[in-house]
């Protein structure tokens, strides 16, 4: 799962799960075909191999709507911290890493300054096509303002909208020479925050992730960020797999998985 789809966790963590609890339960469901006559014991062992199966996908199914759940609890972590190594000049790192109006890392694209000190930002995400389950990208779009700024350090205010509900967050963002080596951090203190942001966060080690990402593009490097690499998911493979079946909609089918 990690390998193949190494930018998803809610799906690994249940495979997980439930690969773990098969294997747990798996002396008791080797031994109910035995409770079966002699006679019906290899039909038991059929139905014991596909209802576990079965029940396992489902199981697995049910888990990956847990998202939703964590979603709306209203808790996590204040600020978001990251920092990386990268073999670079502080100067270069901090022209990649830094919002500027009217540039483009090659991800964010930055729009001209306005009156009021703003400027529009518009971020390119791989995602999927809802539709045709094909790769896909999306644009996000908010505004920035620079708060303060340094040769070294930058701190600006996103605005963003979520569900209709203006956000601001705060992001400090700092380089530092050490010989060859260049240490940049990035803080986010989070004006809305919950607990699946922070999980994935975490194990995906998103802010690390996107600081890399940048960096590498900057100096000419073929990027192996997960940010850069195309969305792809279990559950976007199975909806690939069963629309095939489905002929009510022939123009929106996909290549093969």
């Amino acid at each position: 799962m990690v390998l193949i789809y190494p930018r998803v966790w809610v799906e690994t963590i249940s495979t997980v799960m439930v690969l773990g609890l098969v294997l747990m339960l798996l002396p008791v469901i080797e031994h109910l075909p035995d409770i079966a006559s002699e006679r019906s014991r290899g039909f038991a062992m059929i139905w014991t191999t596909l209802g576990t199966l079965l029940g396992a996908l489902f199981l697995w199914l049910g888990l990956n709507w847990l998202p939703t759940l964590l979603i709306e609890l209203p808790f996590g972590a204040r600020q978001w911290r990251s920092s990386i190594w990268f073999e670079i000049s502080a100067k270069d790192a901090m022209k990649a890493l830094k919002a500027s109006p009217n540039t483009d890392n090659g991800r964010t694209h930055y729009g001209p300054l306005e009156s009021d000190g703003m400027f529009w930002a518009c971020t390119r995400i791989n995602s999927v096509d809802p539709v045709s389950h094909n790769s896909d990208v999306q644009e996000l779009s908010y505004k920035c303002k620079i708060e303060q700024e340094s040769e070294s350090h930058q701190v600006i205010t996103v605005v963003y909208k979520i569900d209709g509900e203006p956000m601001v967050d705060v992001e400090h963002t700092r380089v530092r020479q050490i010989g060859r080596q260049c240490l940049c951090e990035t803080r986010t203190i989070k004006s809305r925050r919950n607990l699946f942001e922070d999980i994935g966060f975490w194990l995906q080690d998103y802010g690390g992730d996107h600081i890399y990402g940048r960096l590498a593009r900057a100096s000419g490097q073929d990027s192996i960020a997960l940010v850069d690499v195309p969305y792809q998911s279990p559950l976007v493979g199975l909806a690939r797999f069963f629309e095939r079946f489905d002929n009510s909609h022939p123009d929106n089918r996909s290549g093969p998985i």
